[in-house]
C-alpha cells in the first residue's frame, strides 16, 4: 500500500486561503446586515419627514376683470363696486371662479376665454347666506321674505348655475317682510336647513327635503339678535346677541330646545366664525385674541367651552378664512399679511404675504380626493381686488400633526379634558384622526413590563436549577423540551390566550391573584418537609431529581386556587371578582398579555441563561467548593457573577422580543389605546397597532406616514436596547475575564 504524504506547504496555503475566504464571508455578511439596517432606517426616515414639512403658498396667476364683468357687476374702474360682491368661489380644477354680486346676479369668471352672461339668481335681491359646511350652496333672499337655493354646478367650461331644490321661490317669512341674519346648512344631498330672524323678531327654522318644507319658530330670550348660525349637520342653532351666545338643539320633528347660554367675552360684541371641518367656533372679541370654542362633555352632557387662544394679530379689517376640508383657518390682514393656523395648536403654521385683497376664500381641494405623494391634498386661496382675482396654491401639508400633538395632551371634541388619544378615524366626523404616540408607547412598555415580570423569575430560576442542581440525565431531557416549547408559533399562543385563557381568568381571577403568594409558600413548605424526613426516607430522593416531587405540589396548588376562587368571590364580593370590578375590568387585559407573552419568552431566556451558567469555568466552581462554600454560596457568589454577561443578554433579548411582539399582543390585549398601569385593562402596542391599521391606511396619507413613524420609533428603540445590551455584555465579559486572569 502506498502512503500518500501531505505537503506542509500546500496545507498551510490552503488554510490561509480558507481563513481569508471565511473572514471575507463573515465580514461581508455583517456588512450586509448593517447595510440592510441603514436602508430600513433611511427609508422610514424618508417616509416620515413629510409629516413635519411646513405649509407653503405659491401664486398660480392673476385674472383681470373683463369689461363685460365690470359692466354686469356695476363695478367702476376704481374697484369700489368689488366690495358689493356677496359670495365667491372657484371650481376644483381652478379653471373658473364665480361671484354673486349685490344685485343677485351670478357671474362665471373663466381664467381663459370670454366670460358668459350673468345669470339672474334672485330678483329684488336682499342678501344671501352660504352653507355652513363649506358646500358651494347659497341661500338667496329677496325683500319680500322669499328664498331660493342656488349653486354653481359642473367644472371648467361646463360650469353653470343650477337650483337643486327648485326654481320657484320659497315663501319663508309668510308675512311678506324681509328676513335678516340668514343661515344655511346642508346635512345631506337632498336636505337643507335654513334659519333667519323674522321682522317680528322671532327666529324661523325651516327644513327642506323630499317631503317638502317644514317650519318652526322660537322667540329668542334676548329679543333682537346680531348673528344667526347653523352647525354643518343642521343640529345646532346659534344665536348671538352682543357677547351672549344661545345654543339650541334642533330635532327632525321641528322641536327647538335651549341647550346653553354662554358669554363669549366680558363685554362688548363678539364675532363668531364656524370652522366647517372641525365643528368649532372662532370667536373674535374687541381687545382679545382670537379664541377657539367647541363642545366638551361632563356629567351634565355637552356644553360649549373656551379651549385655546391663537397668537394671531387681528388688525381692523382682517378677514378670517375657514377651510371646509381641514381643521385650519387663515387670517388675512388688509395689507396682505396671511397667517395659517391649525385648530389644534396656538402658534401659526405659516406666515407669509399675499397681495392686498378686498375679499378672499378657500377653494375646494385641488385634484382628486386623497393625498398626493408629498403629503396631504392641496387647497387654494382665491382673492379679489380692484384689478381682478388671483389664485394662490396652498400646500397645507399635515396641519393636525406636530411634535406637540404627538406627545402632549390635546383638547378634543366631547372630551372632558385634554388627553392623549390615538384614534385613527373621527368619531362623529367633527374632526380628523387623533394621533398621539403616548398611548402606543405606554401600551408597548406595559405589555413588555408585565411579560418580563412573569418570565424573568421563571426563566432565570429554571436556568439556575437546571444548570446547577438538576441531575445530568434529567437535564438532557429538559433542555430540548424547553427549546421545543420556544418553537410554538406566537399566533397559536395568542389564539389560546384570547379564546381560552382570557375567559378562564375572568372566572377564577381571585385565585390567579393569590398564586404569587401561595406558590412560594407551597414550595418553601415542600422543601422544609423534605428536609425534615427521616434519613432513610430522605435517601430515597436522589439529588437533582427533587423537582419531580415539586411539580405535583405546584400543580395541586394551582388547581386548588382555581377551584376555590368562586367560593372566595362569593364570600368577599358576593359575585365574581371580575364582575365586581365592573368597568375597571376588561377580559382581554394586561394580565392575560403578560401571562401569554411571558410563556413565549421563557424558553428564549431560559436557553441563553442556562448556557451562560453551565459554561462557567469548572475551576472557579471547584475552587469555591474546595474552600468550604456551600453550593448555594457558590451559585450566588461565583457562578452568577461569572455568568452575568450571558444572563444580561438573556434579559435584554427577552425585553427586545417583548417590545416587538405582534401577534400575542394583537390577539390578547383588547387593543385599547390607554395610558395607565392597570393590570385589568387592555392596551395597544406599537407593533400591534401597525399590524391592525396599515392595511386600511391610504398610501402617503398622514395616517399611513404616522404608522411608519411608529415603526421608526420601534426600530430605534429596539436598536438602542440591543446596542446597549451588547456594550454592557462585552464590558462585563472583559471585567470577569480580568478577574479570572484571562487575556484577550
Amino acid at each position: 500500500m502506498t502512503i500518500k504524504r501531505l505537503s506542509n506547504t500546500k496545507t498551510a496555503a490552503y488554510r490561509r486561503w480558507s481563513d481569508r475566504v471565511t473572514r471575507g464571508l463573515v465580514s461581508g455578511g455583517g456588512a450586509l446586515v448593517l447595510l440592510t439596517l441603514l436602508v430600513m432606517f433611511f427609508y422610514l426616515l424618508y417616509a416620515v419627514l413629510p409629516l413635519f414639512r411646513s405649509p407653503s403658498v405659491t401664486p398660480l396667476g392673476a385674472v383681470p376683470w373683463s369689461q363685460a364683468v365690470r359692466d354686469q357687476a356695476a363695478a367702476p374702474p376704481d374697484g369700489a363696486g368689488v366690495a358689493a360682491i356677496q359670495a365667491m368661489g372657484i371650481d376644483a380644477s381652478l379653471s373658473s371662479a364665480y361671484v354673486i354680486d349685490g344685485r343677485g346676479q351670478g357671474h362665471l369668471l373663466p381664467r381663459r376665454g370670454a366670460a358668459p352672461s350673468a345669470a339672474g339668481l334672485m330678483a329684488d335681491f336682499a342678501g344671501l347666506a352660504a352653507a355652513s359646511g363649506g358646500q358651494p350652496l347659497y341661500l338667496l333672499l329677496d325683500r319680500r321674505g322669499n328664498a331660493r337655493l342656488a349653486q354653481p354646478h359642473g367644472r371648467a367650461a361646463a360650469l353653470s348655475w343650477v337650483f337643486p331644490f327648485g326654481e320657484n321661490p320659497l315663501p319663508l317669512s309668510g308675512d311678506g317682510q324681509p328676513l335678516r341674519h340668514a343661515a344655511l346648512a346642508q346635512p345631506a344631498e337632498k336636505q337643507a336647513v335654513m334659519a333667519a330672524q323674522l321682522a317680528s323678531g322671532r327666529i324661523l327654522v325651516a327644513r327642506l327635503g323630499p317631503a317638502g318644507l317644514t317650519r318652526s319658530e322660537l322667540t329668542p330670550d334676548d329679543g333682537d339678535v346680531d348673528e344667526v348660525l347653523l352647525s354643518p349637520d343642521g343640529r345646532l342653532l346659534y344665536l348671538r346677541a352682543g357677547n351672549l351666545l344661545s345654543i339650541y338643539r334642533l330635532s327632525d320633528d321641528g322641536q327647538i330646545q335651549l341647550r346653553q347660554r354662554q358669554a363669549l367675552a366680558p363685554a362688548g360684541p363678539a364675532q363668531v366664525t364656524l370652522l366647517p371641518a372641525d365643528g368649532s367656533l372662532l370667536v373674535r372679541a374687541a381687545g382679545q385674541r382670537l379664541a377657539l370654542w367647541f363642545d366638551v362633555s361632563d356629567d351634565n352632557g355637552h356644553h360649549l367651552a373656551r379651549i385655546r387662544e391663537f397668537a394671531a394679530p387681528l388688525p381692523p379689517g382682517a378677514q378670517i378664512l375657514a377651510s371646509a376640508q381641514r381643521a385650519v383657518f387663515g387670517v388675512l390682514a388688509p395689507d396682505g399679511t396671511f397667517s395659517l393656523f391649525s385648530a389644534r395648536q396656538e402658534a401659526p403654521l405659516l406666515q407669509t404675504r399675499l397681495a392686498p385683497a378686498l375679499r378672499a376664500v378657500f377653494s375646494p381641494i385641488i385634484g382628486e380626493p386623497g393625498p398626493g405623494p408629498g403629503g396631504g391634498a392641496d387647497e387654494a386661496i382665491v382673492t379679489l381686488d380692484a384689478g381682478g382675482w388671483r389664485i394662490w396654491r396652498l400646500d397645507t401639508a399635515f396641519p393636525d400633526i406636530s411634535w406637540r400633538t404627538l406627545t402632549q395632551k390635546i383638547a378634543y371634541h366631547h372630551y372632558p379634558a385634554p388627553a392623549w388619544v390615538w384614534q385613527s378615524t373621527a368619531a362623529g366626523g367633527l374632526d380628523g384622526g387623533k394621533f398621539s404616540l403616548v398611548p402606543l408607547l405606554a401600551g408597548t412598555l406595559k405589555a413588555a413590563g408585565y411579560a418580563m415580570l412573569f418570565a424573568t423569575p421563571l426563566a432565570l430560576a429554571a436556568a439556575m436549577y437546571t444548570a446547577w442542581f438538576m441531575a445530568p440525565a434529567l437535564r438532557r431531557w429538559i433542555k430540548p423540551a424547553m427549546e421545543i416549547m420556544g418553537a410554538v408559533p406566537s399566533v397559536v399562543i395568542g389564539l389560546i390566550a384570547a379564546l381560552w385563557l382570557a375567559p378562564y381568568y375572568s372566572r377564577v381571577l381571585s385565585g390567579i391573584l393569590l398564586l404569587p403568594l401561595l406558590l412560594p409558600l407551597a414550595i418553601l413548605a415542600t422543601g422544609w418537609g423534605v428536609s425534615r424526613l427521616p434519613a432513610r426516607l430522605g435517601a430515597r430522593f436522589s439529588a437533582g431529581w427533587d423537582c419531580l416531587l415539586l411539580l405535583p405540589v405546584v400543580a395541586l396548588v394551582v388547581w386548588l386556587a382555581c377551584r376555590l376562587s368562586p367560593w372566595i368571590d362569593a364570600a368577599l364580593f358576593g359575585q365574581p371578582l371580575s364582575g365586581w370590578l365592573g368597568d375597571d375590568f376588561n377580559p382581554l387585559n394586561a394580565l392575560v398579555v403578560g401571562t401569554a407573552m411571558g410563556f413565549a419568552l421563557v424558553p428564549v431566556m431560559f436557553s441563553l441563561a442556562e448556557d451562560a451558567l453551565f459554561n462557567v469555568p469548572a475551576r472557579l466552581i471547584q475552587g469555591s467548593l474546595a474552600l468550604g462554600a456551600t453550593p448555594w454560596q457558590t451559585l450566588l457568589g461565583v457562578t452568577l457573577p461569572s455568568a452575568g454577561a450571558g444572563l444580561f443578554s438573556a434579559f435584554i433579548l427577552g425585553l427586545g422580543r417583548a417590545t416587538g411582539e405582534t401577534m400575542i399582543v394583537l390577539m390578547a390585549s383588547g387593543n385599547m389605546a390607554r395610558v395607565d398601569g392597570n393590570l385589568f385593562q387592555g392596551l395597544r402596542a406599537l407593533a400591534a397597532n401597525i399590524a391592525i391599521e396599515i392595511p386600511e391606511a391610504s398610501l402617503n396619507s398622514g395616517h399611513y406616514r404616522l404608522l411608519l413613524l411608529t415603526a421608526l420609533v420601534l426600530f430605534i428603540f429596539t436598536f438602542l436596547i440591543n446596542t446597549l445590551a451588547e456594550a454592557l455584555r462585552l464590558r462585563l465579559r472583559a471585567h470577569y475575564r480580568q478577574q479570572d486572569g484571562e487575556t484577550g
